[in-house]
């Protein structure tokens, strides 16, 4: 009977359930199965093709980062994509200054890595939103990616302005159930797909979900920006959060 290599792309038909979740995660492990979903695939451009990132969640909701070398990326390209439950990762400390998610570990690859194709186990999108007062008060690690919700109030467009030759001049505010606003800065590259989304929604007000946004510190006053291509839009995404907080609109 023939052995499956490393890298073989396998199933949990005939295996044992994976056990661990991200609780349980801790310095002395050096390869571990753990049981996640994939909520988000992207690249970091200073990286280029040496690696893809994710964003993975255990079945209890929790987010950890992953870094997977771009060889193991590209051998089990057909089951890495978002939504897709897998396992099995080695395990290493969250080092650096973007960290999409406040788990001290982060998940990664070496040459013996074999991911394997697991049974859903959730469809929720369980998202994490920050209170905007938390924000402009200081209280968040801005190390840290953070999900929000909020209404769309205006956008400022200062690319064309001849005045203004900083890179990065398109802008948004947001405000959510408290009545905090939060100015959110959005780089050129994202303006044309944010508009695009934008203008497939007509009504009287639209609801903005930013997953895996930015906090940045600008002359003092603590905003939002993009995290390399992490971060993602959603518009009127109907979630519990996005119906609780129209219904409040909608009172208003």
């Amino acid at each position: 009977m023939s052995q499956n290599s490393p890298h073989d792309i396998t199933s949990d038909v005939d295996q044992p359930d994976v056990c661990v979740d991200f609780a349980d995660l801790g310095p002395g492990m050096v390869t571990t199965r753990v049981k996640v979903r994939i909520i988000r695939r992207f690249v970091c451009p200073a990286y280029g093709a040496r690696f893809v990132e994710f964003v993975l969640e255990d079945p209890k909701g929790q987010k950890i980062h992953a870094v997977i070398g771009g060889d193991v990326a590209q051998r089990f390209s057909s089951i890495l994509i978002e939504g897709n439950c897998i396992s099995d990762f080695v395990v290493r400390m969250a080092l650096g200054r973007f960290r999409p998610s406040s788990h001290r570990f982060r998940l990664g690859s070496n040459a013996l890595t074999s991911v394997n194709l697991i049974r859903p186990f959730s469809q929720s999108d369980n998202f994490h939103f920050a209170k905007f007062s938390d924000i402009k008060e200081g209280h968040l690690n801005p190390c840290f990616c953070v999900d929000l919700i909020g209404r769309l109030l205006v956008t400022f467009d200062f690319r064309r302005s001849e005045s203004n030759r900083v890179n990065h001049r398109f802008f948004f505010q947001m405000k959510d159930r408290s009545g905090v606003r939060l100015i959110f800065r959005l780089p050129d590259v994202f303006v044309d797909s944010f508009m695009n989304e934008r203008k497939k929604w007509i009504g009287d007000f639209q609801i903005l979900i930013v997953r895996f946004a930015k906090l940045e510190v600008v002359e003092g006053n603590v905003t939002a920006t993009t995290a390399c291509t992490c971060t993602q839009f959603f518009f009127d995404h109907e979630c519990p959060e996005f119906l609780v907080m129209r219904r409040f609109f909608t009172r208003k």
